[in-house]
């Protein structure tokens, strides 16, 4: 029998659906679960989870979720936050890139989730290629979002994935420890002037910067800073050095994933987060912006930098970097 067949006959069976115990928590299904363009229909919780990005993958442990997950994928070389360690040993990796389809296929996968948009792709596997092998779907909506994204829409993304589920109790309390940390900040930089914030996205000969529509500019806002490309309607794009001069940033947030040109890199904290550092203080085109000037650099990785549970962990970071005196205690 194929791998295919065998996942459509473990679906059309119900072998893959958890005994009446584990639906402790369950308490409405059918739900429908609106997404990207997508409608799906869950007449139980996903029992064989997998996760194509590392802020899906932390969501899902956030959740508690690690007894219905089949294997997680796409965390290169970066580390998971420390408080999901425990969980995250629980799940395998399946690849420190995205999960192929046959890697999903081979660990009987029932749901796939990415926390952003290339987790689904021709090149790899569309949503519409898994849902007809049996396999339901969920994008993070950031990365279908044509407007802006805050917190108000990652507390969305954790009460629909927590329906899936049927845990919203827990993504009642979730959403309650973030809203609880960021009134803490709010309070602790109540008056203070935004300070304007470049966020480098890496390129040597043309810089790519973190636009307007991200989870990461917002984050950059709670924080007390404005990102000086806030106003460019997109997640991410290129911009010019000359730009970034006349934008004069007063701070540097610099961005890196765990990988570049597709292949992972092993020390993406050095090679890529340091590495931008080193391109920015070499380029005498914005040799005179404050932020470069005062070395005024803090790095931030793909992890903290997507949204998800740890964006409140970032935007702590960065108050304490823009604003220390009012972060002190």
């Amino acid at each position: 029998m194929s791998r295919f067949a065998r996942l459509r006959e473990l679906a059309a069976t119900g072998l893959m659906v958890l005994s009446t115990a584990a639906f402790a928590e369950e308490p409405e299904f059918p739900y429908i679960d609106e997404n990207c363009g997508y409608t799906t229909s869950y007449e139980a919780p996903p029992q064989r989870a997998v996760t194509l990005s590392n802020n899906a993958t932390e969501m899902m442990l956030a959740l508690g979720l690690e007894d219905r997950m089949a294997g997680t994928s796409y965390m290169a070389s970066l580390k998971i936050s420390p408080q999901y360690e425990k969980a995250y040993a629980q799940v395998p990796v399946l690849s420190p890139l995205v999960a192929t389809t046959e890697q999903l296929i081979e660990t009987e996968a029932d749901f796939v989730y990415a926390g952003y948009p290339d987790g689904f792709s021709e090149s790899r596997h569309t949503r519409d290629q898994l849902h007809d092998l049996g396999m339901k779907t969920r994008l993070n909506t950031e990365g279908c979002n044509l407007g802006k994204f805050g917190f108000d829409q990652l507390f969305s993304e954790i009460r629909a994935v927590a329906a899936i589920f049927g845990v919203r109790e827990r993504g009642d309390k979730l959403i309650a420890d973030i809203r609880k940390r960021l009134d803490t900040v709010e309070a602790k930089l109540k008056g203070v002037e935004p300070i304007p914030v470049f966020i480098f996205n890496g390129g040597e000969s043309a810089p790519r910067a973190v636009l307007g529509n991200t989870m990461l500019s917002h984050v950059v806002e709670r924080a007390g800073g404005t990102n000086v490309f806030g106003d460019v309607p997109n997640r991410y794009g290129q911009v010019s050095w000359e730009q970034i001069a006349e934008r004069r940033p007063e701070y540097i947030v610099v961005y890196y994933s765990g990988t570049a040109g597709g292949q992972v890199v092993g020390d993406p904290a050095g090679e890529l987060g340091t590495g931008r550092i080193e391109i920015l203080m070499s380029n005498p085109t914005i040799a005179g912006v404050p932020g470069v000037a005062g070395e005024k650099f803090v790095t931030i990785d793909s992890v903290w930098g997507q949204p998800g549970p740890s964006s409140i962990d970032a935007v702590e970071k960065l108050a304490r970097a823009f604003h220390p005196q009012r972060m002190a205690d």
